[in-house]
């Protein structure tokens, strides 16, 4: 709970934190997101809270690769703390759809961390992750800096010996980075 609590933290900073922002090749990208995820039933028939951190650099106005740490977590029915942690290095495809609007879709592969807290005991186990991934950013104001994002992805995690698929449907916010258009 307390790893959660600190990446809302972040985010939250960095909702607050001015930024000098453009759109293209070689400029970059951070954001924010928060949202849901629907757990495999294996891990829980419970769904969850999910805050996401990205950044990423645009090799070509259509090619971004990104990074992606992100954070799922329930306290079930039964009192288990539950929580999904994964590191991912993402490849975005991004398509104008308009002025203000930039479709996207992503594939990435990264580490997962599963955990169940239930009172004094703890139990982790760490694997590989990859997902798949599609959304929408809506830029605003007259520079075009700030969009807002919309995203819904699908995560396969390999822990405790066994292959789990989540869904997660978020909103949040980007700041391109760099000089202008």
């Amino acid at each position: 709970m307390k790893r959660r609590i600190s990446m809302l933290g972040v985010a939250m900073a960095l909702a607050l934190t001015p930024c000098v922002a453009g759109v293209g090749a070689g400029q970059g990208e951070l954001g924010f997101d928060l949202g849901f995820t629907d757990f495999d039933s294996e891990v829980s028939r419970d769904d969850g809270g999910r805050a996401t951190f990205r950044g990423g650099y645009f090799f070509t106005d259509l090619f971004e690769l990104e990074g992606e740490l992100a954070a799922s977590g329930v306290n079930d029915d039964a009192g288990v703390d539950i929580a999904l942690t994964t590191l991912t290095v993402n490849a975005v495809l991004n398509f104008r759809a308009g002025d203000n609007v930039v479709l996207y879709a992503l594939g990435g592969f990264g580490t997962a961390r599963l955990t169940y807290d239930f009172g004094p005991f703890s139990i982790d186990d760490d694997g590989a992750a990859w997902q798949l991934a599609v959304g929408s950013r809506f830029f605003f104001g007259s520079a075009k800096r700030v969009a807002v994002r919309v995203e819904l992805s699908f995560l396969t995690e390999n822990t405790f010996d066994e292959s789990s698929n989540h869904a997660s449907l978020t909103g949040g916010f980007t700041w391109r980075l760099g000089r202008g258009r």
